[in-house]
């Protein structure tokens, strides 16, 4: 058997499109709960995602739910990243899904997304130790204050719910974020401050270690893993050229026997 290195542009489309999600118009991406693999997170994970926003939540009056399995109806609440109306990034996991008996609430200590920040690309990434309860926050790949408004939950709550990107709640969904989004990315592990830095701007193969979902929304919701974790488009979402980065995609070895 030999191998053979191929140059990115023989492997992967580049980083050509976001998906525009428009709050007037309820846009959201889903997959259900029986159809998805690696999403219930049941140990350490971290996601990591860039968001353009159009206007603040603030502005709008309402939270901007970012990424989610996170279901009201039945107690089906596993976890949530959103941006709270105080424009403050918050993760949110629960040990029994009633949202009550025990979850970790943290939040940004200072509003994450700021005025100047409307109309730009901005990465955010939340690094979860679940046994100790703690989360570490990212802007652009520097970690930010972060203050707990519950922190008993050391588990995740294997809920029905379906996943979502820009949404939480089938049923009736809820918190729809105004901006887009690009590079969505989910691991199974803590990704290290370094981790993130290396890579926030670079895009990935698919096939790295931890990784359980990735979604480039190159003109569609394809993940790029083994999971196949590919996504409905619920209320018409429409892709925009603008991207956060571009450039070189990482070299993939193929061998040939």
């Amino acid at each position: 058997m030999s191998s053979l290195l191929l140059p990115a542009n023989a492997v992967l489309a580049s980083n050509t499109y976001s998906t525009d999600l428009e709050l007037s118009s309820s846009q959201y991406w889903s997959i259900t709960d029986g159809d998805q693999t690696g999403l219930d997170l049941s140990t350490d994970f971290t996601i990591e995602a860039w968001i353009k926003l159009e206007q603040l939540p603030s502005t709008s009056g309402t939270r901007f739910v970012f990424v989610s399995k996170f279901e009201d109806s039945g107690d089906q609440r596993s976890f949530l990243l959103d941006s709270e109306s105080s424009d403050k990034l918050r993760l949110v996991f629960d040990s029994t899904g009633d949202f009550n008996t025990a979850r970790t609430d943290i939040s940004s200590t200072a509003a994450f997304f700021v005025a100047a920040d409307v109309g730009t690309w901005v990465h955010i990434a939340v690094a979860v130790d679940i046994s100790a309860s703690s989360i570490v926050m990212y802007k652009n790949s520097s970690a930010v204050g972060t203050t707990s408004d519950a922190t008993d939950a050391t588990s995740i709550y294997n809920s029905s719910s379906p996943f979502f990107i820009g949404a939480r709640s089938n049923t009736t969904a809820l918190d729809f974020p105004d901006g887009l989004m690009d590079e969505v990315r989910v691991w199974s592990d803590i990704r290290t401050s370094t981790e993130i830095s290396d890579n926030y701007q670079k895009e990935l193969v698919g096939d790295e270690a931890g990784l359980v979902g990735y979604w480039k929304f190159n003109n569609d919701g394809t993940d790029e893993t083994s999971n196949d974790n590919d996504l409905t488009n619920n209320n018409s979402a429409t892709f925009s050229s603008s991207v956060p980065f571009t450039g070189a995609l990482p070299r993939r070895i193929i061998n040939i026997e």
